[in-house]
């Protein structure tokens, strides 16, 4: 039989996390969290997982490459605004299994309950967030710079429990700069439901791509809202897909800035609306380079290039 190890030390020569390049060699502690078996009072090792998400951060070390390894299985009600404080630096939740797997956390008690991430470069990949309560305002509230949101899944518990929005940047001006979102999926019947992602400050460095939302919000059921005046500097908005029931208004980006407040790329995304004037006004952001984007109302056709396609001077 091979030599088996809790890893009580963390992984000295660092780790390789397939699917995950941005975690290729770190050194740091790792920490195990487990619903079925585990205890705060415990070492967080494989063996004797912590039982909280929220209780790992209190044992990391900011900046010191640590990460929380959530396991398969894994189940947690969470209630109140920062119900999971993601307050240390540096530190990377990971989640682990595929399909129902995977950890699930129910975002439950009250419309303003959230995961907070208020430290710079947090990670948060392959968790499954679910409501447990009509129009949860987000999941995510991000007040930290360089958070990255890779591949998780947000949604509803059961009819009428449902996030209005999957990720809020609730502070001022710069506080979410370089907000990373990839490969996530939000999913709603929810007619209720808002923009993926709503900012309240400006924003640079933004990277949202390879999403996909599919709602049935009939009101300003964006990809993106920008609060007014408010900027997108350096973005990199690509390779989205948006279905939603959206009559009129911005349909896939609402921006009201122009250039040089605004600036980057918005490039390969689909949205699907329900706006069947001739104006499906996706919503252009002033001073980004779009390349093909479509837009399409109805369900027999496909989609069209928004803006018009440029003509050879």
């Amino acid at each position: 039989m091979p030599n088996l190890s809790n890893y009580p030390n963390g992984f000295p020569g660092g780790v390789s996390i397939r699917g995950m390049p941005v975690l290729n060699t770190y050194g740091g502690n790792v920490y195990w969290v487990n619903s079925n078996g585990g205890g705060d009072g415990n070492k967080g090792t494989r063996s004797k997982p912590f039982a909280t998400l929220d209780y790992a951060f209190s044992k990391c070390t900011a900046n010191n490459g640590d990460i929380i390894l959530v396991m398969p299985n894994h189940a947690e009600t969470i209630t109140g605004a920062g119900g999971i404080a993601h307050d240390v630096a540096g530190v990377s939740v990971v989640g682990l299994g595929v399909g129902n797997q995977r950890p699930r956390f129910l975002m439950d008690g009250a419309t303003t309950v959230t995961y907070a991430i208020s430290a710079a470069d947090a990670y948060v990949g392959n968790i499954v967030f679910a409501s447990g309560h009509a129009d949860v305002v987000a999941c995510f509230d991000i007040t930290g710079v360089y958070a990255h949101i890779d591949n998780c899944m947000f949604v509803d518990n059961t009819t009428n429990e449902n996030f209005k929005s999957a990720i809020t940047c609730s502070g001022a001006d710069n506080t979410a700069d370089g907000l990373k979102v990839t490969h996530c999926r939000f999913m709603t019947p929810n007619a209720a439901t808002l923009g993926f992602i709503l900012t309240t400050g400006d924003v640079e460095f933004l990277e949202v791509t390879d999403n996909v939302v599919i709602s049935e919000g009939t009101g300003l059921a964006t990809l993106i809202t920008n609060a007014t005046g408010k900027d997108m500097k350096r973005c990199f908005v690509c390779n989205n897909y948006l279905s939603s029931k959206a009559t009129a208004n911005n349909l896939f980006i609402h921006n009201d800035t122009a250039s040089p407040n605004n600036s980057g790329i918005i490039a390969h995304n689909r949205c699907g609306h329900a706006d069947v004037t001739a104006g499906h006004v996706l919503g252009v952001v002033g001073g980004c380079r779009m390349f093909d984007n479509l837009s399409v109302s109805t369900d027999a056709l496909s989609g069209f290039v928004i803006p018009a396609i440029d003509v050879d001077l």
